[in-house]
């Protein structure tokens, strides 16, 4: 990886760590044996209570869209696009709970770290596309906005952030700032899934 891309190189090695963990709904709702529509959308619907209200954090963050296109990389409504699909109602997503604990950005060092959290999925979304429309049925399709939501691009997007990464990390502090940003994104993200799971069963089985 190029001296450009070293923000990358670091988030990469120290968040390792809770990869495995921040992946573990694929397995639970996605990849198992015959996996449902209705797992597949508890999967999404987990997705969007962590999603929404971080876009609303990033939105709101002073500086953060000189450094990055905020609309290109909004993925709440495709969120919503498919749960409406897979048979949702409007008030029923609204309903869904979402995560309370994301805190307000000072600025783009933090708020890039966990955008790195939200964004490294997208790389291999075109893999859980190709298994959901193989295990559902291409009718699946039409709710698959969100893993087809860099279809094509996901590299290029994938490296347009190393390079803001980069760019705001533009001093020892900042790129502190955004590494530990992007372990707490983590810590995060796996609370809400650990403390919440059991309060979307009513999703996983309704339908």
């Amino acid at each position: 990886m190029g001296a450009e891309l070293r923000m990358l190189a670091r988030l990469n090695t120290e968040t390792e760590v809770h990869h495995g963990d921040a992946d573990a709904d694929l397995d639970r709702y996605v990849f198992r044996t015959e996996a449902t529509r209705a797992e597949y959308r508890t999967y999404l619907a987990r997705i969007y209570g962590w999603i929404a209200p971080l876009e609303q954090a990033l939105a709101r963050t002073p500086g953060l869209d000189g450094a990055i296109d905020l609309p290109a990389r909004a993925k709440s409504a495709l969120l919503l696009y498919d749960l409406l699909a897979l048979g949702l109602t409007l008030e029923e997503v609204q309903d869904l709970p979402q995560c309370l604990s994301i805190p307000a950005f000072r600025g783009p060092a933090a708020a890039l770290g966990w955008m790195y959290v939200a964004e490294r999925p997208t790389l291999q979304a075109a893999v859980v596309r190709s298994h959901v429309e193989t295990s559902l049925g291409r009718g699946i399709s039409a709710s698959t906005a969100y893993l087809s939501c860099y279809a094509g691009h996901a590299g290029q997007r994938w490296r347009e952030l190393a390079l803001a990464m980069e760019e705001v990390a533009s001093s020892e502090a900042l790129a502190d700032r955004m590494a530990l940003a992007a372990s707490e994104g983590f810590r995060c993200l796996l609370r809400w899934k650990t403390r919440d799971a059991a309060r979307e069963s009513g999703i996983r089985i309704a339908g």
